[in-house]
């Protein structure tokens, strides 16, 4: 079948948007800051865990929202005017919200159903949709990082950033230069939130060139450590990358050895 509009809905997110479709006009509508509820809202509790912007809850309740009947309105109101303006070209819409689960499948949709109305062939892809549920960032009682990134609890501050900060671990670090990277909102571990995870990473190695502990020609060097699970030594539960400068003779015991095998040669 030839369809006279593609929408792809997506979440921004994950850094991995679709595809553009082959010489297609392109409009794109992004909810990222847009059509947001309460995050304490007692309907969205449950809700937003289990469904998506497909199940008939959770699509009533963001269409529902203040705002989204306009979006779906001029969006119809564009692609149409875009296909007469187009000739035989097909016209790709991009809907885009955080996660790709709620609002963005939700507007998509309706914009889809809008159109057949219409009488206009739209196909209709989610892209994001069957991604699991990241947890929300809110900052959490008891979190000494959560109280340093937040309510101002003391810490020697190196840099910040508007994903992550960097400080000083409290009883100073394990070799000179010791530094905690961390994201601002509240991740128990680097496998909760991938992305969360790949930005704290990226700001670390940021952060060892700029403070000139990156390997150099001069022998410089570091390590760059975290922890999930108390099992696996992470002692706060938010997640941290460690940066640590290293010299010849820091006392640093590294690398790891098992002691209960035999080493084996490097492959």
């Amino acid at each position: 079948m030839t369809y006279d509009v593609f929408i792809d809905s997506f979440g921004a997110r994950w850094q991995d948007p679709p595809p553009p479709r082959y010489r297609a006009a392109v409009l794109t509508i992004n909810l990222t800051d847009v059509l947001l509820n309460p995050p304490d809202d007692p309907a969205l509790t449950d809700a937003v865990a289990r469904q998506t912007g497909l199940d008939a809850e959770m699509n009533t309740y963001v269409l529902a929202t203040p705002g989204a009947a306009r979006i779906v309105d001029d969006a119809v109101h564009e692609l149409t005017a875009l296909l007469t303006n187009t000739g035989d070209r097909p016209v790709q819409l991009l809907v885009n919200c955080w996660y790709g689960r709620h609002r963005a499948p939700a507007i998509a949709d309706a914009v889809g159903r809008r159109l057949h109305l219409h009488g206009v062939r739209a196909a209709v892809a989610h892209h994001h949709i069957n991604r699991p549920p990241v947890p929300r960032k809110s900052p959490q009682p008891g979190c000494q990082f959560c109280a340093v990134i937040h309510h101002g609890a003391e810490a020697t501050l190196i840099r910040a950033w508007s994903d992550t900060v960097a400080i000083v671990p409290h009883r100073g670090g394990c070799t000179p230069g010791h530094i905690l990277v961390i994201p601002r909102g509240h991740v128990r571990d680097f496998t909760t939130d991938p992305v969360a995870a790949g930005i704290t990473m990226q700001r670390t190695a940021e952060l060892a060139h700029e403070l000139g502990i990156a390997p150099s020609a001069d022998g410089g060097g570091c390590n760059t450590i975290c922890n999930a699970g108390a099992v696996a030594s992470q002692t706060v539960f938010h997640h941290h990358q460690h940066l640590l400068p290293r010299i010849a003779g820091d006392g640093l015991a590294l690398p790891w050895t098992h002691p209960a095998r035999e080493q084996e040669p490097t492959r």
